[in-house]
């Protein structure tokens, strides 16, 4: 029982390095959208709720100190998937568009096992090379104010998420009401390195 407990004891450490892996990521997200956040604030009042999201990513890297406590292997998973499945992430798209009114008109998906976080950075080589990228381009329909809020529901996603890039501008009060439509590209992060930590791999279908 002590050999069983001992094995317990040292997967769960290995796995609490994961979940640190996460909040450091979480950090890198921060840096590189709260330049975007103040842009987009500039804008207009109605998209100040925007500026929030990089505060909530900073408070949850902030708590690193309970991260065993706070994140369960199915959050982490969640938040850093295995690889990249893309099948719950295309869910998770078509759930912030039912629940913002919002039309997704299509989505395309690019992966890699390498990531491009050194830029976040200026180094020259990336600080976690078993951390891979999944690429997102959307285009999405609706009025402005719901386009604004999709935009902040993908950032509460679970799933580690950094908005890339995404132009919009506020349209005339006549023609505030009417659709328009906005391109999104952003990256959601996944690490396969941890796969024998846990139980198995959460996936939307069952294979």
């Amino acid at each position: 029982m002590t050999g069983l407990q001992t094995q317990l004891n040292k997967r769960s450490l290995i796995l609490i390095g994961v979940v640190l892996l996460f909040l450091l990521l979480l950090m890198f997200v921060v840096y590189k959208q709260m330049p975007l956040n103040t842009r987009l604030s500039e804008q207009s009042d109605q998209i100040a709720s925007l500026r929030s999201q990089a505060d909530v990513l900073a408070k949850k890297a902030a708590e690193g100190s309970s991260a065993e406590a706070e994140y369960s292997d199915a959050s982490v998973q969640q938040a850093l998937p295995l690889s990249d499945n893309t099948e719950q992430m295309l869910l998770d798209l078509k759930s912030v568009s039912q629940a913002t009114g919002v039309a997704l008109l299509n989505a395309t998906f690019s992966a890699s096992d390498s990531n491009q976080l050194q830029s976040m950075l200026g180094g020259e080589q990336t600080p976690y090379a078993s951390v891979g990228e999944l690429k997102t381009a959307v285009a999405i329909e609706g009025t402005y104010d719901r386009l604004l809020q999709w935009v902040g529901a993908l950032q509460k996603l679970p799933r580690l998420v950094s908005v890339d890039n995404f132009a919009i501008a506020k349209p005339s009060a006549a023609d505030l009401g009417k659709a328009m439509t906005l391109n999104v590209n952003f990256t959601a992060f996944f690490d396969p390195s941890y796969r024998n930590l846990v139980d198995e791999e959460l996936l939307p279908y069952k294979e």
